[in-house]
């Protein structure tokens, strides 16, 4: 059997047609449960119409139109191993729950029979009974009430109660439509006279636990505007890729990790060449970043998932596709081309930048385009090196004409006039020295002045424009994008060294290697390094510098957001390179854990 995926319109529509075309013989399964769960144990009462032993089993009424008793319990014999395959509960691992009929509830069928007209108005209800080895967190309904060739459309009431909860999980249960239903043991869910303020705060917790993604069944597409990127997530039920994607399997009902690498090049192929993406009115073809197949014990999708079996009626699939933009786009837009018979409308939210929006795309009409004008952000700056500027050198400024007079005053000691004349001439040498001393300046560096140095101030301005520099690199996406940005402020070995180090620092163990994106990055304190701290063969412009700095990053995926600020503190080592200074030696002291915390986006 293969499985099907339909939803509630395309069900609806084929409810209408079947109910327009044969109205007098009521080919409409419609049945009713309601499911009690326990810790231990799952009640389940499923109440029927007559009429379903005569639509599944082929009753035949007498000549009078009259359906015996024999007739009916012989119906009754073959619907009880009917109900117990085709409604179908499984747990949070996909393993279907195997279950027991306990009671018949036949008091409201008449003794004499049934006659034909009458089968929609008398019940049965079916007690079945199904034992758990644990609380269960989640379960997974699904019913296939049809006959082989799917002309008898089947609708289910399903009705799910949870021992010391107060309102139940309604939901209208149609074929090969499976319905996954949470249960919190800790916080139940309130009766229906909680106040509005109980009820919110109820819903806010179960919204933080599931980190947003709240429905099983749903389409989840995540769009994300940002300099340098465009993103596109999406998270999709296996089994509604299952009508347009090719995913083989050996069970139909679980696809094993074995089976998933195919199934991800497929998966990869359909959404390559489809959804198509267009930054400042060009084209972008997508880099597949991931695709992961998550269980239902999975929530964190910021996190890659480990890789297992899966089933088909309750997994999911995450896809993220990334669209490189030189800086920051004019316009992107992007058209959701991939509906089918059964998908025919999607939610998207788009995130451009800070700015939140939800969007409606349906393949009906011609609403499925989005686009986005830059609303006036301007265009990311590109880095500059940080330019080489010293103090002047110390110089002497002596007067050319003062210094010559002043030459002539040792030849009026030695060869000038008479004393008489001679003191006179030199006074007037000297005043003319003196008055001459502001005229035809000459600059002559100091001969015994040492090398020009960067003071206090100017050293913490040239790091830390170094340091920003360094952490804007990483805004880049692409490696060699990323190189060449460091280039501008990192010099030597310690090039490669550092690249190495701060992706280090950026990746988020915690969500399964992801790469973080630098929102914020703060020096708290730092001091020039004394002289003596520098190596003697460095050059003797360089310094050093001693700081403590703060990097707050964040992992964003599907709507929630994982951020973490780490602290450093290290020396620095500044050199002239040409025309600039760069950063050539990094000693790190100490690095330690700030903050991580997860939150939602405001949608």
């Amino acid at each position: 059997m293969r499985i099907r995926f339909i939803d509630r319109a395309a069900w609806t529509l084929l409810l209408v047609v079947t109910l327009a075309a044969s109205a007098a013989a009521h080919p409409i399964s419609i049945t009713k449960s309601l499911v009690y769960v326990t810790q231990d144990r799952v009640t389940v009462h499923i109440e029927l119409f007559v009429e379903d032993l005569f639509l599944f089993h082929d009753l035949k009424p007498n000549d009078r139109d009259f359906f015996e008793p024999h007739v009916i319990e012989r119906g009754i014999e073959e619907h009880e191993p009917f109900l117990l395959e085709r409604f179908v509960m499984r747990d949070s691992h996909g393993e279907q729950l195997v279950g027991r009929t306990i009671r018949i509830d036949r008091s409201d069928l008449p003794t004499e029979g049934v006659a034909m007209a009458a089968l929609m108005a008398h019940t049965l209800t079916f007690v079945m009974e199904y034992s758990l080895d644990r609380p269960p967190e989640f379960l997974t309904f699904s019913q296939h009430f049809t006959d082989g060739r799917l002309l008898v459309p089947a609708e289910m009431q399903l009705n799910v109660q949870q021992e010391g909860a107060g309102s139940p999980y309604q939901e209208v249960l149609y074929p090969d439509a499976p319905q996954t239903v949470r249960f919190s043991w800790d916080h139940p869910p309130l009766a229906a006279d909680a106040s509005e303020e109980q009820l919110q705060a109820w819903y806010e917790r179960q919204k933080e636990e599931m980190l947003g993604i709240t429905s099983y069944s749903a389409v989840y597409s995540f769009f994300y505007i940002e300099d340098h990127q465009v993103r596109h997530e999406i998270l999709i039920p296996l089994l509604t890729l299952d009508e347009t994607v090719l995913i083989a399997r050996a069970d139909d009902s679980f696809l094993e990790i074995s089976e998933q690498d195919l199934a991800a090049e497929q998966i990869e192929a359909f959404f390559r060449s489809g959804n198509p993406v267009e930054i400042d009115g060009v084209p972008v073809q997508p880099v597949i970043d991931r695709v992961d197949f998550y269980g239902l014990d999975f929530r964190d999708f910021a996190a890659r998932a480990p890789r297992a079996r899966v089933s088909m009626a309750s997994a999911r699939v995450g896809i993220i596709l990334s669209y490189p933009t030189q800086g920051t786009p004019s316009t992107v837009q992007v058209t959701w081309d991939r509906f089918h018979r059964y998908l025919r409308s999607v939610n998207m939210v788009v995130f451009a930048y800070e700015d939140t929006q939800r969007i409606a795309l349906t393949r009906i009409g011609g609403q499925n385009v989005y686009r986005w004008q830059n609303p006036g952000r301007p265009p990311a700056l590109p880095l500059q090196q940080v330019d080489l500027v010293l103090p002047p050198r110390p110089t002497w400024s002596l007067s050319l004409v003062s210094l010559g007079v002043a030459l002539l005053i040792p030849a009026v000691v030695w060869y000038g006039p008479g004393a008489r004349y001679r003191g006179p001439m030199l006074l007037l040498l000297i005043g003319a020295a003196i008055a001459t001393w502001p005229l035809a300046r000459w600059q002559l560096p100091r001969p015994f002045a040492g090398t020009p140095q960067l003071d206090d101030d100017r050293a913490a301005a040239t790091l830390a424009a170094l340091h920003r520099n360094i952490y804007r690199a990483f805004e880049y996406r692409d490696e060699e994008q990323i190189y060449d940005a460091l280039a501008k402020s990192v010099d030597g070995p310690l090039l490669r060294e550092l690249y190495l180090e701060i992706r280090r620092g950026l990746v988020m163990q915690e969500q399964g290697g992801a790469v973080s994106r630098i929102r914020e990055v703060e020096i708290i304190e730092g001091e020039k390094l004394p002289p003596r701290r520098i190596p003697e063969n460095l050059d003797p412009r360089s310094f050093g510098y001693h700081c403590r700095w703060t990097v707050a990053g964040t992992v964003e995926h599907w709507g929630h957001i994982h951020a973490r600020t780490n602290e450093y503190r290290a020396n620095w080592t500044v050199q002239p390179r040409e025309n600039a200074w760069k950063i050539t030696g990094l000693e790190l002291l100490d690095e330690r854990r700030v903050s991580f915390e997860t939150s939602l986006r405001r949608m």
